[in-house]
């Protein structure tokens, strides 16, 4: 999954989210799974980035652009998490 899709299935979570009452269980179930995976990748996503900045020796331009990278997966990270947390209460 690249970053576009992503960012797209965030936005489809968020739309479902606005509907989480009306959505039948099983879809809840699903949509929760997603965002538990995608939470996963995320955090994967930002590890390897750290582990590359610690391990390797970079230039100042490539951290930049490493620490940007990580600064966006984090952010959707903590934004589909946000998501989760509501679909769990949904769920529950």
């Amino acid at each position: 999954m690249g970053i576009r899709d992503f960012i797209q299935y965030l936005g489809e979570h968020r739309e479902k989210l606005e509907r989480a009452d009306e959505l039948p269980g099983p879809v809840r179930e699903e949509t929760l799974r997603e965002a538990e995976t995608m939470v996963g990748m995320a955090d994967a996503a930002v590890k390897d980035l750290e582990s590359v900045l610690n391990h390797r020796r970079i230039n100042l331009n490539e951290e930049h652009a490493l620490r940007f990278a990580q600064d966006v997966f984090l952010y959707l990270r903590e934004e589909e998490e946000k998501v989760k947390e509501k679909l769990e209460n949904a769920v529950t």
